[in-house]
């Protein structure tokens, strides 16, 4: 470990900068969603000759910053090669029967790419592997949006309604693991519709996504489940009609995403008055602005291990108390430990740990990373953090490949972005004003059903993903304590403050709730009401945390919101 004191002696008893002037970044950028109909001539129910009206619409999508295309089948070299000219392009995965049709061109810089196929499917739609892709997007230095495309099960019979629903899931599920934390664009052919029964569009809207078409076009309003179709005939005649084809979108602490046009395309046709497709193309005009209290670096490393995004975790002015490390050969972990006590780490157990504790008007200033390659995937071989102080933690090995970032002037480094499993595979650092660190830490909290008389506890005192939270006699114990951060909404074991309670990523009636590694996902974001008692889903509040019964062992789950007693919460330190 390298520690060392060169100035400390000259800056104690200076103040320490409140934060510098915030300067939050912003801009807009358009994006079109496209279901060509690539399938083979004979297969396609598209009007036209299927080459022709592919050397068109690849002339069409040029003006658009970012494009997915669905059905890029048999005619991808007609849509790259005739007149398209984005600079960032998926390579195809095959033709019908191979690929899953499903491409993406940007002007933006992207990378982290992954192609999923579905797990269920339902008739035709087997013969060939459909999915989504995810494709990490960069608009501007730290600033980040996961855009998604996608092309689910088609027809409404029941098998393929089923096979549609777990579509949905699936992806919803894989966006929670790899896109945690992260704003995020969804946009493609979902084959569903807000008004039929037994699709599940709403899935998104539960865990805090948006709909741009609800947003532009309908002020908000969600067409209600088995009202009437909201479809025009034979064609799309108005932006009011609902089309298969979407946007959904989320933005994080640190970005917001604001459709600010959203339209459905009538232009896109041949010189005959043709139809390119079978679809209309879906455009909207996106602007972004940054937080003006967080920043985030630009992330170094490989595409490999899992995502991990620290904005969505932070307390308000969140200041650094520790800095600890594992290293070996490589880097094995990073964390900080904020002045409120609650981790950001990042990694495995392997290598060695050491820490950084940080005197008052300490603070992070940069960090050196370095690279390089390990079975075949890239890593992080070591780290070397420098404080205001002049003191340092390194570890890990240097190599020829490295970096370094450094916060802004009045601003420090408080948390992580970046990926991981057992060791560190790329990582980028988060940035805050610098504030003092002397505060105390979060006061930890029994939190006892209003009906029963117990307390919230962590079953066995086993802190461990996927542990369930149930009802017990208040005993004192570490596993009964508890802390709500109203900023990021999380409510954190105070046992181990690594784990937050989670809804199980379930948002039906009688959702268990159980511990899992903090993420700042939705289902992890609470609003907690001191004066009613009532803890409710923060982007789904008609659920609330529902005590199931009033004797000891007694599960918690969530539940529609009814006003009883089992569903009211005291705190009491």
């Amino acid at each position: 470990m390298k520690i060392r004191f060169l100035l400390r002696a000259m800056l104690i008893g200076l103040p320490l900068l409140a934060g510098a002037a915030a300067q939050a970044a912003s801009g807009t950028f358009t994006t079109l969603s496209y279901n060509v109909a690539g399938l083979p001539q004979v297969l396609s129910s598209a009007a036209g000759n299927r080459s022709a009206a592919t050397k068109l619409i690849s002339c069409y999508v040029k003006k658009f910053d970012f494009v997915n295309v669905q059905e890029d089948f048999n005619y991808h070299a007609d849509l790259y090669d005739s007149c398209d000219d984005h600079p960032y392009r998926s390579a195809t995965s095959g033709g019908a029967g191979v690929g899953s049709g499903l491409n993406s061109l940007s002007r933006f810089f992207y990378d982290d790419w992954d192609r999923v196929s579905w797990r269920n499917c339902n008739g035709v739609d087997c013969l060939t592997p459909k999915g989504f892709t995810m494709a990490r997007t960069r608009l501007a230095e730290g600033v980040y949006v996961d855009i998604y495309n996608l092309h689910t099960q088609a027809q409404t019979a029941s098998a393929d309604l089923v096979a549609r629903r777990k579509d949905i899931l699936q992806l919803l599920a894989y966006i929670e693991s790899e896109s945690a934390g992260n704003a995020v664009i969804v946009m493609g052919d979902t084959n569903t519709r807000y008004t039929r029964d037994g699709d599940n569009m709403w899935e998104f809207l539960n865990r805090g996504f948006s709909d741009a078409w609800v947003t532009r076009v309908r002020n908000g309003s969600v067409p209600a489940v088995g009202a009437a179709a909201l479809t025009c005939d034979p064609a799309v005649t108005s932006p009011t009609c609902e089309i298969v084809d979407k946007f959904m979108y989320r933005g994080n602490a640190h970005v917001t995403l604001n459709p600010s046009a959203y339209n459905i395309q009538t232009d896109a046709k041949d010189a005959n008055g043709v139809e390119l497709s079978d679809h209309r193309p879906i455009a909207a005009t996106w602007s972004w602005s940054t937080a003006n209290g967080l920043k985030l670096s630009d992330q170094f490393g490989g595409p490999h291990g899992t995502n991990f995004n620290d904005v969505n975790l932070l307390p308000a002015n969140p200041a650094v108390r520790q800095l600890k490390i594992r290293t070996g050969n490589r880097v094995d972990r990073v964390e900080t430990v904020l002045s409120t006590g609650y981790p950001l780490g990042h990694g495995g157990s392997g290598g060695n740990e050491q820490a950084l504790t940080l005197g008052n008007g300490e603070y992070l200033t940069s960090v050196n990373l370095c690279s390089g390659s390990y079975q075949g995937h890239t890593r992080i071989f070591s780290v070397n953090f420098a404080t205001n102080w002049n003191r340092s933690l390194s570890g890990g090995t240097n190599t020829s490949s490295c970096t370094t970032y450094a916060a802004p002037s009045g601003w420090a480094i408080v948390g992580f972005h970046g990926r991981s499993v057992d060791e560190v595979d790329k990582l980028g650092v988060v940035y805050a004003p610098a504030v003092s660190n002397d505060s105390p830490t979060v006061t930890a909290t029994r939190i006892i059903n209003k009906q029963s008389g117990l307390c919230m506890d962590i079953d066995r005192a086993n802190t461990a993903n996927g542990t369930n939270v149930m009802q017990w006699t208040c005993n004192g114990g570490p596993n009964q304590l508890w802390s709500y951060d109203a900023n990021s909404g999380l409510i954190r074991s105070m046992q181990d403050p690594h784990y937050c309670l989670d809804n199980s990523g379930n948002y039906a009636n009688g959702a268990n709730i159980m511990i899992w590694t903090c993420t700042g996902n939705s289902n992890q974001r609470f609003n907690v009401d001191p004066a009613s008692g009532r803890i409710v889903m923060r982007n789904y509040p008609a659920q609330a945390v529902d005590g199931a019964g009033t004797t000891p062992g007694s599960n918690i789950q969530t539940y529609q919101y009814w006003g009883g007693a089992n569903q009211l919460w005291l705190a009491n330190p």
